[in-house]
């Protein structure tokens, strides 16, 4: 050993070179060994006899995103507005942009009731069309809640139907008193002495005859079993009827209703009480009698259907 390192201090450069020349040896030996091991691994195995070759995962994959895009996912919404579904768009009364979501496009009626059938809510004039060609506008429809797409289906005709002017005037004889068959018969402001008449006699004063009596009796607001027993009176010329409760100030017959009728056009008529009168309706006309007429109303009735009184206003 004491040999070889006098060698190596007296040659150190060769020493260093030989040492060189191994390392280098070595290294290319290492290298020569990992190729021949990467070219092995790239060597694809060959499945054995009997059993199918798996498919790579990567073709899996593909396989699976090419059926997804065959049959796409379907979007469901529980709303009327999603993700990908469609929602109308409006300039609102103010100017500004809205939706079917954050405004009510025609007041007062809902936007669900313009989708449920089916009607041109993006339409300005949507309320006074009539679809159906019922005679009846849109707005009657909603207002009647019956469906404005069937003709068959629509409000009562009476809805056309409005007050223009009322005048009321009271009877000027009341039924005062009663005596066995005979009539108290007072002016309503006490400014003539009472006549006492029976069935058959005329009011002195008027032409109007007292036709019948019936003897009634009706519990009032207190619970009192009050006598409203009635005279019936007609005038002989006109036939005009007047009904005189006991106590109680009557209408006068020459009190009058002014009224409007829109259905199938517009037409004005003046109608007297206890008055028949017609309207025109999709099944020809219909007769109704005027019963009241106050400051605020007229009474009505069908004669088909004498105990259904009908309230008509003015219109709004």
């Amino acid at each position: 050993m004491a040999k070889v390192l006098d060698w190596i201090k007296t040659n150190y450069d060769r020493a260093v070179v030989i040492a060189a020349a191994v390392f280098l040896f070595i290294s290319a030996v290492s290298i020569w060994w990992s190729a021949i091991q990467f070219g092995n691994r790239l060597v694809t195995p060959q499945p054995s006899r009997g059993k199918p070759a798996s498919q790579p995962p990567v073709s899996v994959e593909l396989d699976r995103a090419a059926e997804q895009l065959q049959n796409p996912a379907q979007w469901k919404a529980s709303k009327r507005s999603g993700l990908f579904v469609p929602e109308k768009h409006f300039i609102g009364a103010d100017g500004l942009p809205a939706t079917l979501q954050n405004t009510q496009v025609h007041a007062p009626v809902p936007n669900d009731w313009f989708e449920k059938y089916a009607l041109p809510i993006e339409d300005a004039d949507v309320l006074d069309q009539d679809p159906d060609k019922d005679g009846f506008t849109n707005l009657d429809e909603w207002q009647g809640r019956t469906d404005p797409t069937n003709k068959e289906s629509h409000p009562d005709y009476t809805t056309k139907l409005h007050l223009v002017s009322a005048t009321e005037e009271p009877f000027r004889y009341m039924f005062s008193s009663r005596i066995k068959d005979t009539f108290g018969i007072n002016t309503i402001d006490q400014s003539e002495p009472t006549q006492f008449l029976k069935v058959g006699e005329v009011i002195r004063g008027t032409d109007f005859k007292i036709m019948k009596f019936m003897e009634k009796r009706a519990r009032n607001q207190y619970g009192i079993n009050e006598d409203v027993s009635q005279l019936l009176l007609e005038h002989p010329q006109s036939h005009a009827q007047v009904t005189l409760v006991k106590g109680k100030v009557a209408t006068s017959p020459q009190s009058v209703a002014s009224f409007v009728y829109t259905w199938g056009g517009r037409r004005e008529f003046e109608v007297r009480k206890d008055q028949e009168f017609p309207i025109a309706t999709a099944e020809g006309n219909q007769t109704y009698k005027l019963l009241e007429v106050q400051p605020a109303k007229a009474v009505i009735v069908n004669t088909q259907k004498p105990n259904a009184p009908i309230d008509v206003g003015f219109a709004r």
